[in-house]
C-alpha cells in the first residue's frame, strides 16, 4: 500500500494518528481539490477521526459531523456508514455510551450489500465495542465473534488482532475470566504468528487477564520488554503510562513492592511531562493501593483522600469537556440546519409557500442544460388570475391573499403529481408550473386540470360571490426550443392569446 494514498492514511489511523493527520492535511491543502467530492469528504473524514484521536475533540467532532451531513444530504452511503463509524468511536473517547451506540447502529445498517468485507468487519467490531461499552456483554462478545469471521473472509491481520484484543478485554469485564485467558492466548498467538508487534493496549489487556487469575509472573513477563522497548519503538506517551500503571499492579500483586514503586514512580514523571490528568488519577489509586500493601496505612489513608478528591473534580471537568464537545456537534449541526432553512426561505415565496423565480431559473438551467439531449421534453405553464384585481378592490387585500394561497394549493397538488414537477409563483397574481419529461399533449391535459379546479372551486365563502379564474399559455420542449428565455417568452405570449380569447382558458 502506498503511502499518501487514502487507503494508506486510513490504515494509518489504525496505527499513528499523527501520520494519517500529516497525510491528510497535505491531501487536503492541494491546489485544485473539489471540496464536493467523495475523495475530497474522505480524506476530511480522515483529518476528523485523527484530530479526535489526538485529543482536539472539539475541532475532530465538527468535521466529522460536517462530513456526516455531506454524506446524508447526498446520497452517499458508503460515506455515510464510515462517518458514522467514526462519530461512534469519538462518543466513545467522550464518554457517552449511549450515542456511541446510536451511531455504531447506524454505521452498520448504512453499509450497503456489497460493501467491502474489511469494512464491514471493522464496522461489526465498532458495534461490539459500542455494545461492550453500554453493558450489554452478551452481545457485544456475540458481534466479536461475527468480526472475526469476516475478518477472516477477507485476511485482514489488523483487525483479527484489534477484535481479538477487544473480544478479551469484554470477557475480563464481564468476568468470564476463563473465556479472557483462552481468548489472550489467540491474541498472543496471532501477533507472535504474524511476526507483528504488541501495542500498547494488547498488552494492558493481557497482564490484566493473568494477574486477574493469579498468573502474575506471565504478566509481568510480557510488561517488562514492552516496556523497556517503548522509547524504541517511539510509541504515544500515554501508551508508556498504561504499561507502567499495569506493571505496577502486577508487581504489587505478586509481593514486589519495592519494584512496583520504582514503575510507579517512573509513571508519574511522564504523567507530569505530559500533562495526563486522567492517567494521574489512575496513579493515585494505584499508589494509595501500594502504600497499604506495604502496611503505610495513614499514607494509604491520606493519598485514597487525594485520589477521592481529584477523581471528583476530574469527572466534573470531565463533564464540562463532554458537554462543551457535544455544544460543538449541536452548534455545527444547527448551523447546517440555520444555513439550510435560510437558502430554503430565499427561494421561497412567503405568502402562498411555492418556489419564487429564483428557484425557477436555477431548476430550468438544470433542465435546459446544452448538454441535454434535444429530444428532452419540458412542458411549462404560465398561469394569470383573471380580473383578481376586482377581488382585492371589492372583497380586501386579505380576501386576495386568501385567494392566492388556495390556487396554490390547487397547483401544488397538480405538480406533484408528476415527478420534478413545480409550482411557482412568479409574482402578484401568475403562477407558473414546471412539468419535466412531460410532452406538450400530457402537459396540456394537466394545465386543463389546474384550470377547471380554479374555476370549479368552491371559491363563494371566500370572495363571497366573485368568480375566480385562471388563463394558461403553454410552452413546450423540444418543439418550442430548448432556451430558457424563449420558453417562458412564448409562453407569455400564448398567456396573452388566452386573456383576448376571452379568458378561462388554455393556449398552447
Amino acid at each position: 500500500m502506498d503511502e499518501g494514498t487514502l487507503e494508506h492514511a486510513e490504515r494509518m489511523l489504525r496505527e499513528d494518528a499523527r501520520a494519517a493527520l500529516a497525510s491528510a492535511r497535505k491531501w487536503l491543502d492541494q491546489e485544485g481539490s473539489e471540496t464536493l467530492s467523495f475523495i475530497y469528504q474522505r480524506w476530511l473524514l480522515v483529518k476528523g477521526a485523527a484530530l479526535a484521536r489526538l485529543g482536539e475533540t472539539e475541532d475532530g467532532a465538527r468535521i466529522l459531523r460536517e462530513v456526516n451531513a455531506w454524506a446524508e444530504n447526498s446520497g452517499d452511503q458508503v460515506l455515510h456508514a464510515l462517518s458514522q463509524r467514526r462519530l461512534s468511536a469519538l462518543f466513545r473517547r467522550i464518554g457517552d455510551p449511549a450515542l456511541m451506540l446510536e451511531h455504531a447502529v447506524h454505521a452498520v445498517e448504512l453499509l450497503p450489500p456489497d460493501a467491502d468485507t474489511a469494512m464491514r468487519a471493522d464496522h461489526v467490531v465498532g458495534l461490539a465495542d459500542a455494545l461492550g461499552a453500554s453493558g450489554a456483554y452478551e452481545a457485544s462478545i456475540a458481534r466479536y465473534q461475527e468480526a472475526a469471521k469476516l475478518a477472516e473472509a477477507c485476511d485482514d491481520a489488523y483487525l483479527q488482532h484489534a477484535l481479538l484484543n477487544n473480544l478479551a478485554f469484554t470477557q475480563y469485564e464481564c468476568g468470564r475470566l476463563e473465556e479472557a485467558a483462552e481468548t489472550v492466548e489467540r491474541l498472543r498467538a496471532n501477533v507472535e504468528g504474524s511476526g507483528a508487534s504488541y501495542f500498547s493496549h494488547d498488552v494492558d489487556t493481557i497482564a490484566r487477564v493473568y494477574a486477574a487469575v493469579g498468573r502474575y509472573q506471565e504478566a509481568a513477563a510480557i510488561l517488562e520488554p514492552h516496556w523497556a522497548a517503548l522509547d524504541d519503538r517511539g510509541e504515544d506517551c500515554d501508551g508508556q503510562v498504561v504499561v507502567l500503571l499495569s506493571l505496577t499492579a502486577v508487581r504489587r500483586m505478586s509481593g514486589d513492592h519495592v519494584g512496583a514503586q520504582r514503575a510507579l514512580d517512573r509513571a508519574f514523571l511522564l504523567i507530569d511531562e505530559f500533562a495526563l490528568t486522567g492517567l494521574r488519577i489512575e496513579a493515585m489509586r494505584e499508589q494509595a493501593e501500594l502504600y497499604a500493601a506495604r502496611g503505610r496505612f495513614r499514607d494509604a489513608y491520606e493519598t485514597f483522600v487525594e485520589y477521592h478528591e481529584a477523581d471528583v473534580e476530574l469527572r466534573a471537568a470531565e463533564r464540562d469537556a463532554r458537554a462543551s464537545t457535544l455544544n460543538a456537534i449541536f452548534e455545527a449541526t444547527e448551523a447546517r440546519r440555520s444555513s439550510d432553512h435560510f437558502r430554503e426561505l430565499a427561494v421561497r415565496d412567503p405568502l402562498t409557500g411555492l418556489h419564487n423565480r429564483r428557484h425557477l431559473d436555477e431548476r430550468l438551467a438544470e433542465l435546459l442544460d446544452p448538454a441535454q439531449d434535444e429530444r428532452l421534453q419540458v412542458t411549462i405553464g404560465l398561469v394569470d388570475l383573471d380580473h383578481f384585481k376586482r377581488i382585492n378592490d371589492t372583497r380586501s387585500h386579505a380576501v386576495g391573499d386568501e385567494v392566492l394561497r388556495q390556487v396554490a394549493e390547487i397547483l401544488q397538488d397538480e405538480a406533484e403529481q408528476v415527478d420534478g414537477g413545480l409550482a411557482v409563483r412568479m409574482g402578484g397574481e401568475e403562477f407558473l408550473v414546471l412539468l419535466p419529461d412531460v410532452d406538450r399533449r400530457t402537459g396540456v391535459g394537466v394545465l386543463e386540470r389546474i384550470r377547471d379546479g380554479i374555476a370549479s372551486h368552491p371559491w363563494a365563502p371566500v370572495t363571497d360571490g366573485v368568480k375566480v379564474t385562471a388563463s394558461v399559455g403553454v410552452a413546450s420542449t423540444p418543439e418550442d426550443g430548448l432556451e430558457r428565455a424563449c420558453l417562458l417568452e412564448l409562453a407569455d405570449k400564448k398567456l396573452y392569446r388566452a386573456k383576448e380569447y376571452g379568458r378561462n382558458q388554455v393556449v398552447a
